[in-house]
């Protein structure tokens, strides 16, 4: 995995031509506001890597294409189109618009900070770029979700950047392929899975062959032709408020959910890096279906947050549990001597071109700061400790019975929202034995707090899981009546009941 990333460093990004349109008979009356870099500014400098871990060859190649390309296919469907430098770029800027569609970042209106917590330990606080109360519509292309979202506690987080050119696991269904703007019936073609699904126990079963969705006529995969490499978010947990759906994941190196095209309130994730220059037709159609569709969702600011995405989910914890095996380790240790093979090879490559005289570009010049080191292979008892963290202590090698302790306690689990991967049976639930996902939990507590039967558990329990600080059955069982329909459990978001506001 590591070695992909290294590689792609290396690559170069090839730029389709022109894309030419036919006129379409009736334009939406939507107002739609672009923001990207202008061609008619000056490059931007960056002191590392440049977005989509292109090299600045390849950005400054796609410099004068990338933001013509969106305004000539948006501006074909949509009435009043405007494109403005990201580096100009204003909150109020996009007031006057019904959908305003990121490409690149703006400058923040705060930058990124570290601080101490009341623990002691250092915080990272994420740089922001939209105000907390930013209601309009969004259109995040690739890595802008997770640049922008952060500091909102948004889901479209950084799982990883190394979406390609196809999606799968597709929900053809979805209002984005009916339209408002036009109908596509997506062309699906029997591909190879990709490898990365099969590190994790969800890619047990899906089969060596999948139905695939091409999005980009190109793909930084495949050798030939290259372009800005696109993001996938966690799937895990995404979808379990009201305000969230997941579209499609796509070709990368992570599990079968990683979203790479999903929705948060009023911010969409189009994971795929690609301009309109590098899109197929059907995507070109699909794209602005998405920017259409999200003007519904004007004011629908996200009600459940995640702050921290380093937070274990139960999803974490049934692979962390699965992952503890020999023949996890075995297919580990496989990875990293191909990893180390494959970086000795491209090390020697580089430099063989670095001895000849040749020119080398700037992402090989940059690879040569870390390319040819070889990773070190833990030892067994090293990687489980890595994978069972504190239950290593109890368990050591004893993989099965860690696994069972894990099956037997799993509706008593609690994950840290804000832990680094933190989670443990919750003993208090487990006393009462009531899953702590179930409002059957809230019930029983009131009735314990009713009969006076371990009322100091039962309020324990009932202020951990809820918002709130009632103290009596009474008060309990009033505010339960009320919001009973609209509770739902967000493991994301302090691991507790959260009442659905949007109804």
């Amino acid at each position: 995995m590591k070695l992909k990333i290294v590689l792609l460093l290396v690559l170069g990004v090839g730029l389709a031509g022109k894309i030419y349109t036919q006129p379409v008979s009736h334009k939406s009356s939507l107002r739609i506001l672009f923001v990207g870099y202008d061609p008619s500014k000056p490059l931007p400098e960056f002191s590392r890597f440049y977005p989509g871990m292109m090299s600045k060859e390849e950005f400054t190649a796609e410099y004068p294409v990338r933001m013509p390309a969106f305004k000539e296919l948006l501006s074909k469907y949509f009435a009043e189109v405007k494109a403005i430098d990201c580096r100009d770029w204003k909150p109020a800027d996009s007031d006057p618009y019904d959908v305003t569609i990121f490409d690149f970042k703006p400058k923040p209106l705060a930058e990124a900070r570290t601080e101490k917590g009341t623990n002691g330990e250092t915080k990272y606080i994420a740089a922001k770029y939209l105000p907390d109360n930013f209601s309009k519509p969004v259109v995040f292309i690739a890595s802008t979700a997770s640049e922008m979202g952060s500091s909102l506690g948004l889901k479209l987080d950084w799982l990883c950047l190394c979406l390609d050119a196809d999606a799968h696991h597709l929900n053809t269904q979805h209002p984005i392929f009916k339209g408002p703007l036009e109908t596509v019936v997506p062309t699906m073609i029997m591909k190879k899975t990709p490898s990365g699904i099969y590190h994790y126990s969800t890619g047990d079963t899906v089969p060596k062959e999948i139905p695939m969705w091409r999005v980009q006529t190109v793909g930084y995969d495949e050798g030939i032709d290259k372009c800005r490499i696109g993001l996938v978010s966690r799937g895990n947990r995404f979808t379990e408020g009201p305000d969230e759906e997941v579209i499609s994941s796509g070709v990368c190196q992570k599990d079968v959910g990683a979203v790479a095209l999903g929705r948060q309130g009023n911010f969409f994730l189009w994971g795929f890096g690609a301009s309109p220059a590098q899109m197929t037709e059907e995507a070109k159609k699909v794209f602005v279906n998405v920017v259409a569709y999200m003007n519904q969702f004007d004011g629908k600011i996200p009600i459940t947050k995640k702050y921290n995405e380093r937070m274990a989910t139960t999803d974490d914890v049934r692979e962390i549990a699965a992952n503890a095996s020999m023949k996890t380790y075995e297919e580990y240790k496989n990875e990293i001597e191909v990893f180390n093979e494959q970086n000795e090879k491209e090390k020697k490559r580089i430099d063989e071109k670095k001895a000849s005289g040749q020119a080398l570009t700037s992402s090989e010049e940059q690879s040569l700061q870390y390319i040819g080191r070889a990773e070190k292979i833990e030892s067994y008892e090293e990687f489980l400790k890595g994978i069972m963290g504190k239950f290593s202590q109890r368990f050591g090698t004893n993989t099965e019975a860690f696994q069972k302790y894990i099956k037997d306690n799993f509706d008593y689990l609690y994950c840290n929202p804000d832990g680094f991967y933190e989670f443990g049976v919750d003993e208090d639930v487990k006393k009462i034995g009531v899953p702590n996902h179930s409002l059957k939990l809230l019930d029983t507590c009131i009735d314990m707090l009713r009969q006076h039967e371990q009322p100091d558990l039962a309020l324990t329990v009932l202020k951990r899981y809820t918002t709130e600080n009632f103290t009596t059955a009474k008060d309990w069982s009033k505010w339960l009546n009320k919001y009973r329909n609209k509770l739902y459990f967000t493991e994301t978001d302090g691991y507790r009941f959260k009442i659905n506001t949007y109804n």
